[in-house]
């Protein structure tokens, strides 16, 4: 016996009352889960115990106490008290040279990695948006218009109005939303961020290098031209010498052999320019590139022609503390490097794990699409739906071993980049300073074949000694001062690198 109809509606909406009850509590449940991330959380990673000062044996301040030289970690915070920090900042101001400031400034505006490196930090920065975007639901819409045939041979009731060919008309909306259960977007956000960080520090890694390329370029370049300035003034000192023995073998006084090694001497001399000049234009092609410019054949530096920046020589001393080494991106970028490879491991254990989905619908369908649109036509859905890999032959979780073993080789790698740090200004430190001491010397060197060839030529003048003297101390002298030229050029070279192992000059955008 059936039910009065007013029974009926009453279960029904009981029934349906009773559903909707369970779903909102579902999807109530869901969002007010406090949630979880699994997967381990970071903790910086211990770098190689330093000594806190780099290059100590050269300290010239002989009262430092050894309580003073205990082993630090390297940490970001000790860095912003450091008195040397602001030098290393914008380095290059120290030097004292307006030509060199303008093509730092050129190059950090104009040089081609650079931008593409600005171009890789805003690709990381969209994909830090689309990992945040799956905090929030997804909705999609969606149309389908299809030609259908019911088989009359199926075991589906099959009732007058299915029967045969027909159009189906649908347009609506489908949503989904990923409850965050176990941290794993979170985990994603995460891993994507420190991604992001990682990415600028590259920017100011290739920064700190092209700065550097570009001190070391034009200093070679004040170098080389130094060096043709040298060797046309010995090339006129020479000529000057060869007059002198042309003009004793015409009075009779020497024979014929002087005139021809003083000619010989000149020839060589002049056949020394040559590939100076050609050094200067491969570094003035160099420097181009550097500046984001195509390489030019009259592109020259008459501003201070020769001239090295000494200036700034004796400003930076040896000793510095090891926590500078934190300034390095490339430290910096592998410590990112970890922060992300350790939040992927959160997301491959997520994985495992059950996931949590709300799905819904709302849509219109019609066989007729003069009715699409009427209120018989909406349809709508709304439920959670749950799934769980529990089956999946050892994927998920060999999956969750290679993110472990990707996070160990990141730490390695962070490891590697602060010894490698270590070394790196050592080496400059030490180069620094002996390149000091080498100057030194060749500058005693430089003062006393000057004297040589002054003597030996008005000796020579005198019939005292043979012309063999004069062209020893001349040749004396052009390789010594060439030396010189060179030595000193090292000593900058040196600076230049101390400064750049230390991560000098990412700290400040370069302005005018």
């Amino acid at each position: 016996m059936n039910p009065p109809p007013s029974q009926t509606l009453s279960e029904s909406d009981g029934s349906n009352w009773s559903r909707r009850q369970f779903g909102l509590a579902i999807v109530s449940m869901a969002i007010g889960l406090p949630g979880c991330k699994v997967g381990p959380d970071f903790s910086k990673p211990n770098p190689p115990q330093l000594n806190a000062y780099f290059y100590q044996s050269t300290l010239e301040n002989k009262d430092v106490e050894n309580k003073d030289v205990e082993n630090k970690d390297v940490e970001n915070k000790d860095v912003e008290n450091l008195p040397v920090d602001s030098q290393l900042s914008r380095w290059w101001n120290y030097f004292d040279d307006p030509m060199l400031q303008l093509l730092i400034r050129d190059a950090s505006q104009q040089n081609l990695t650079i931008r593409e490196a600005y171009y890789r930090i805003a690709e990381s920065r969209a994909l830090l948006g689309v990992s945040k975007s799956q905090y929030f639901p997804q909705v999609n819409s969606t149309a389908d218009t299809s030609f259908k045939r019911n088989s009359q041979n199926s075991n589906q009731v099959i009732s007058q109005n299915n029967v045969g060919a027909f159009w189906s008309y649908s347009n609506g909306l489908d949503s989904s939303w990923e409850i965050d259960l176990w941290g794993k977007i979170a985990r994603g956000v995460e891993a994507a961020s420190a991604e992001l960080l990682a990415q600028h520090e590259s920017l100011n890694d290739i920064r700190v290098t092209l700065l550097a390329d570009v001190a070391t370029t034009y200093i070679q370049i004040r170098v080389l031209q130094q060096r043709l300035n040298i060797a046309r003034q010995n090339l006129e000192l020479q000529q000057q010498t060869l007059h002198i023995v042309q003009a004793r073998q015409e009075a009779g006084i020497v024979g014929q052999l002087d005139q021809s090694e003083a000619e010989s001497n000149v020839a060589v001399t002049t056949a020394s320019i040559p590939p100076l000049q050609q050094e200067l234009q491969v570094a003035l092609n160099r420097l181009s590139v550097l500046l984001g410019r195509t390489p030019d054949a009259d592109f020259v530096l008459e501003d201070g022609f020769g001239q090295l920046p000494m200036t700034v020589v004796e400003n930076v001393l040896p000793g510095m503390p090891a926590e500078l080494l934190s300034r390095r991106p490339d430290i910096r970028k592998a410590h990112y490097d970890v922060m992300a490879a350790n939040a992927r491991i959160g997301v491959a254990v997520a994985d495992r794990l059950p996931q949590l989905t709300i799905r819904g619908n709302i849509s219109v369908e019609a066989r007729d699409v003069s009715v699409l649109y009427s209120a018989n036509s909406l349809a709508h859905s709304v439920g959670p739906s749950l799934r769980w890999n529990i089956l999946s032959f050892g994927r998920l979780k060999r999956n969750i071993e290679a993110r472990k073993a990707s996070h160990e080789q990141s730490v390695v790698r962070y490891e590697a980049a602060v010894l490698r740090g270590v070394q790196e200004v050592e080496s400059a430190l030490v180069e620094y300073v002996r390149q000091k001491e080498r100057a030194l010397e060749l500058e005693k060197v430089v003062t006393a074949t000057n004297r040589s060839v002054e003597i030996s030529l008005a000796r020579y003048e005198q019939n005292l000694i043979t012309f063999d003297r004069v062209l020893d101390a001349q040749r004396s002298l052009a390789t010594a001062q060439g030396n010189l030229a060179t030595a000193r050029g090292d000593i900058l070279f040196a600076l230049v690198k101390t400064y750049r192992t230390l991560g000098g000059g990412w700290g400040e955008e370069v302005s005018n």
